[in-house]
């Protein structure tokens, strides 16, 4: 796969190295959910050694000192309620900025296949999670996919982002590939699979990044009308195998389907080519797409209970804002909070907006740190498609908890574009410092784990 991706890059590979072990690090992650703190401090001090390695680098400042101060602030905030540096979130979120710092070594080709690496994974996982419908279909216990992630939340967030992602590789390759057809197999089944989960945060989420993709791209509004053709068509293969795999017991039913998911997705460049011929299909694929909303609310009933739930655990967030404002409650504590306040309890760990959550539990210097990165996000220059799966993943976090899954801040972090007119340049002993630091706090992590 490698030589094949060189061919098709026409440029050499400086670091091919690192970028294989920057993929494997978002392999593994994908297999241990919100994170175990052996194996993220483990894959950390790896990553730290492969960095001292390396020599000076361009990052974007703006950036980086945010995601280290925020994850500093978190530490202190988690030291000053538990005694430890592994309770809390820093543990496995100092994790970000040496990623971070790592793939900023990274050429633009090795970036561009990197990327594709992860996209082709996150299909692989669309993939195995269909299969894992079919299974449970068989046994007739078929319900939400959680894939590989263990919850059809984190699922939907990370193929979200995956189906971006693809598309952005699809924007940079040349026609006649054989790669090109099964990314676009791949686009299609990460659609299937997202809405197995039945992941109504996703979808909405996945919508409004398609829009901001259409509108960052300055595309015509049939541009856009073909792209939500696309995802309702594939949406719709998805939604017909979970009622049958659901609410039938006919599993010749739930194979005929799949195989017309196969072959749909396989021929999925036709598709494209019918779109474009017949200018009124997107129309009507949309119309008959909104109309079929209704099937959402008939298989996720309690939709709209869960989304009002989400707004009084958000209002419930803010009351605690200023008691201490600076380093917050501490991680973990808002469930303990609201337990005893005597109000609504909701039975979850985290607030379901990130920003509200951050600044609560680790105050508000770490809200302004993430406000920083998302700002100076929007500032840079990238293609439509990375753009869409920025704008996705921070509304999705609005209204979810997909920033504390370990795998999803990495994926969006390797398949960001890196725009050098904001870098600055940090030389090889700065770097090195910062890779011994952080070889320290992961060493101490994975020590305290054992004792």
């Amino acid at each position: 796969m490698l030589k094949y991706m060189k061919k098709i890059s026409h440029i050499q590979l400086k670091n091919p190295y690192l970028m294989i072990i920057l993929f494997l690090t978002f392999f593994i992650f994908t297999f241990i959910g919100a994170g175990n703190i052996i194996v993220v401090s483990f894959m950390g001090i790896c990553l730290c050694l492969l960095g001292l390695l390396q020599g000076s680098v361009k990052v974007d400042l703006w950036i980086l000192i945010p995601l280290v101060l925020y994850n500093l602030i978190s530490l202190i905030s988690g030291y000053r309620i538990y005694g430890n540096t592994i309770t809390g979130f820093s543990s496995t979120q100092f994790i970000f900025p040496l990623i971070y710092l790592l793939v900023s070594y990274l050429q633009k080709n090795e970036r561009y296949i990197l990327q594709m690496l992860c996209s082709l994974w996150v299909g692989i996982i669309a993939f195995l999670g269909i299969g894992e419908f079919v299974v449970e279909a068989f046994y007739g216990n078929a319900s939400r996919i959680s894939g590989l992630l263990g919850n059809p939340n984190a699922m939907g967030a990370i193929l979200m982002i995956g189906w971006f992602s693809i598309k952005s590789c699809l924007f940079k390759m040349e026609d006649g590939l054989i790669l090109k057809r099964i990314l676009y197999f791949f686009e299609s089944i990460i659609l299937v699979a997202l809405s197995l989960t039945l992941s109504i945060g996703s979808f909405g989420a996945l919508g409004i990044g398609v829009i901001g993709m259409t509108l960052y791209g300055k595309q015509s509004f049939s541009y856009f009308l073909k792209q939500l053709s696309t995802i309702i068509l594939s949406f719709a293969c998805g939604l017909l195998l979970y009622i049958a795999g659901s609410y039938t017991n006919w599993f010749g039913l739930v194979v005929v389907i799949l195989i017309y998911i196969c072959l749909f997705s396989w021929y999925r460049e036709k598709l494209n080519e019918c779109l474009s011929k017949y200018s009124v299909l997107p129309i009507l694929l949309c119309s008959v797409g909104i109309l079929g909303l209704g099937i959402l609310v008939i298989l996720r009933p309690n939709a709209f209970a869960t989304l009002s739930e989400r707004l009084a655990m958000i209002k419930d967030g803010f009351q605690y804002l200023w008691i201490h404002p600076i380093l917050g409650m501490g991680p973990y504590q808002w469930r303990i909070y609201n337990l005893h306040s005597g109000g609504q309890y909701f039975n979850t760990w985290h607030i379901h907006n990130i920003f509200v959550h951050v600044a609560v539990e680790l105050g508000m210097i770490a809200f302004f740190m993430l406000l920083i990165i998302v700002v100076r996000h929007f500032m840079k220059k990238e293609d439509m498609a990375q753009r869409g799966a920025f704008i996705a993943i921070l509304v999705h976090n609005l209204m979810d908890t997909s920033f504390f899954y370990i795998a999803t801040i990495p994926f969006l972090i390797m398949i960001s574009h890196q725009n050098d007119h904001y870098t600055k340049n940090l030389n090889k002993l700065t770097t090195r410092i910062i890779f011994c630091l952080l070889l320290f706090l992961f060493s101490s992590n994975l020590m305290q784990c054992f004792l």
